[in-house]
């Protein structure tokens, strides 16, 4: 049992990054603690913030009007695309919480669902590689170099985020800043 139960555990962590894709949301509505919306929202940019995304790529990679044009429909497409991957996948993960909320839940009706949810993951990365081929056929070579480039940096910035030693550019203003405004100092000039 202890291995059926180290199996299924092995696989939500490997299928939970498919789920967290989901739209910013104003609703302050609690939600159950289980449900899938309470994962990070990574990917699901708003059009403001894909407009905003579009403005630094577009001076970052110095984009022409057409390829900002055709990155901003290939951004929704994607965002509509995962979206309806994540409405599919979710009364899947939801009934794979009850059963796993029970006392002694069916091992084999926890492997169906994993074993869907498994598969809902790799439509989702065969989407993910998709949209990332079709990215490369609107950049130049120069700007593929620089888009490949920063992929190849992203694990050595993010292990640098991830223990502190990386902040953004005014982290330590604004944090030097926040303490003299708390404690009566100087008054902040932001």
């Amino acid at each position: 049992m202890f291995r059926k139960m180290a199996v299924v555990l092995f696989v939500l962590g490997l299928i939970v990054p498919a789920y967290s894709q989901q739209p910013e949301s104003n609703s302050s509505a609690p939600r159950p603690h289980h449900e899938m919306s309470m994962l990070p929202r990574r990917g699901m940019a708003s059009d403001q913030q894909i407009d905003r995304a579009l403005d630094t790529l577009q001076r970052t990679l110095s984009l022409s009007l057409a390829q900002v044009t055709s990155i901003r429909q290939l951004a929704r497409t994607r965002r509509e695309s995962l979206s309806a991957i994540r409405d599919q996948a979710r009364p899947k993960f939801e009934q794979l919480m009850s059963l796993l909320g029970q006392t002694n839940p069916d091992p084999t009706a926890v492997g169906r669902i994993v074993v869907d949810l498994k598969a809902i993951h790799e439509q989702t990365r065969t989407k993910q590689m998709d949209f990332e081929k079709q990215l490369s056929g609107i950049l130049n070579t120069t700007q593929q170099q620089t888009v490949d480039n920063l992929r190849n940096q992203a694990q050595t910035f993010f292990a640098l985020r991830r223990i502190g030693l990386l902040g953004t550019p005014d982290f330590p203003h604004r944090m030097f800043m926040s303490s003299m405004s708390q404690s009566g100092g100087a008054a902040s000039d932001e």
